[in-house]
């Protein structure tokens, strides 16, 4: 049995002990606390400097953009797309979530994968209405919509984009381009009359006239079309973008028949393209001799020039002269000098058809049956209703008992009446017909044409 002493000290032992316990466990839930705390600062640090990263590769990115076009390729985007991946992926409930998809959005845009952008982009949209980001979000969306020619949606972001000061007159620019390559001309004209009327820069007043001038013109409203030309020419900087204007402006006058305009308006100008116009001019009055030498000193140029255009053209005023020899010879000039190109491709077609023509021409038997199939080549091939028309009078001027005459006299009859609509020679026609060859097809078939039968169906009608 203890005595009083010893009780004591084994007391005082005990609460040593208790006391070594209690100092031993705070101790330890301390540094469990600075563990945890350690290891969330660590974690903070790692996310942090992920989107800092992405953030920087971004910004590198975006020094090869001018006006929304990527200037020259690099890896930053690449490496911007796999750093917000992993911000979004590691820590989806960031506050730094919104800025990953924008970037994310945007640097597929750069890349070209276009369908990938519009997914991104419409997520942060839709999932981050808040985000500081919502009106560039709708304005690269319509970039990447315009890229992939779907131009409803297109304006649809553009507009929403409007709604931020900063995107206001980027938009309506890119708007003006989503309308003009829609064909949507008048809300063109509408946008660019809004545009113009406003402080624009002179450099985008200029991307806007030529867009207008351009729509204009397609849609052959020739003054309005002049008049935003003439300005783009006169405040041109360069003298390839006046050469440029000035040909727009000659082949305008050309097409509305301004022949006088359009040669006071090239003279003195020396340069090939002027020339090429000149030379066409020429054709369209008829004056072949001084259009033959304007070309043929073109085909010997090597500035600024289609050979094979060129080629072409003098072919065609060869054909039209009846010389058919020389047109195949020049046809065939200019498939040898751009055998893939327009003019090439189609002076192998004119060719072909001009040998038939020739093959036809020299013929020693059924020459009704040859002398037809020339008129319908002419009408159908070269697309001469004029030159097809004096042919079939030749099948039925020279072969009044052949099989053909009717059908050739019909021709002729159609001819004058859907292409030259000359109602004299139409009803001279169709009496000639009904007189010689009453009881056949034809005959009916103009009748009912002329009398203005209620019966008659031009679908049912026999062609020629």
């Amino acid at each position: 049995m203890l005595n009083k002493s010893q009780f004591l000290i084994f007391k005082f032992q005990k609460l040593f002990e208790y006391l070594d316990f209690v100092i031993r466990y705070c101790l330890g839930f301390r540094i469990l606390i600075l563990e945890f705390g350690l290891l969330a600062l660590l974690t903070n640090c790692a996310y942090f400097n992920t989107y800092y990263n992405a953030s920087n590769y971004f910004r590198q990115g975006m020094k090869g953009v001018q006006n929304d076009t990527l200037k020259y390729d690099n890896e930053n985007f690449n490496k911007t797309i796999e750093k917000t991946t992993s911000v979004i992926v590691k820590y989806p409930r960031s506050r730094y979530v919104d800025n990953s998809l924008f970037m994310m959005g945007v640097s597929y845009y750069y890349k070209g994968d276009y369908a990938r952008a519009i997914e991104k982009l419409e997520f942060l949209i839709l999932n981050y209405p808040q985000s500081n980001h919502i009106n560039a979000a709708h304005y690269y969306k319509a970039l990447a919509y315009l890229k992939t020619r779907k131009y409803s949606p297109a304006v649809i972001a553009l507009k929403e984009s409007m709604k931020s000061k900063k995107y206001r007159d980027r938009a309506r620019l890119i708007l003006c381009y989503v309308y003009y390559q829609d064909n949507n001309y008048s809300a063109l004209n509408q946008c660019v009359e809004e545009l113009l009327s406003s402080n624009l820069e002179k450099d985008k007043r200029q991307v806007i006239l030529k867009l207008v001038a351009e729509a204009s013109h397609k849609l052959r409203k020739y003054e309005p079309a002049l008049s935003y030309y003439n300005e783009l020419l006169n405040n041109s900087r360069t003298g390839e973008e006046k050469k440029k204007y000035k040909s727009k402006i000659a082949k305008i006058y050309l097409e509305m028949g301004e022949y006088e305009s359009c040669r006071n308006f090239l003279e003195g100008e020396s340069d090939v393209e002027f020339q090429e116009i000149l030379g066409d001019l020429c054709v369209k009055l008829v004056n072949y001799q001084e259009a033959k030498d304007i070309y043929l000193t073109l085909t010997a140029s090597k500035y600024g020039i289609s050979a094979a255009e060129v080629f072409f053209k003098l072919s065609e005023i060869y054909r039209q002269e009846d010389s058919i020899e020389t047109a195949i010879a020049y046809y065939d000039s200019a498939y040898t000098r751009g055998s893939t190109s327009e003019y090439g491709i189609k002076a192998k077609k004119m060719s072909d058809v001009l040998r038939r023509i020739q093959s036809l021409g020299q013929e020693t038997e059924n020459l009704d049956r040859a002398q037809f199939l020339r008129a319908e080549t002419y009408y159908v091939d070269f697309n001469d209703p004029q030159r097809a028309a004096g042919e079939y009078k030749k099948v039925y001027d020279n072969y009044p008992k052949s099989e053909w005459a009717p059908k050739a006299l019909y021709a002729h009859f159609w001819i004058a009446i859907h292409e030259l609509n000359d109602d004299s020679l139409s009803n001279d026609l169709s009496r000639r017909l009904m007189d010689q060859f009453p009881a056949t097809e034809y005959s009916m078939s103009a009748a009912k044409i002329i009398a203005g039968s209620s019966g008659y169906n031009d679908e049912n009608a026999p062609e020629p």
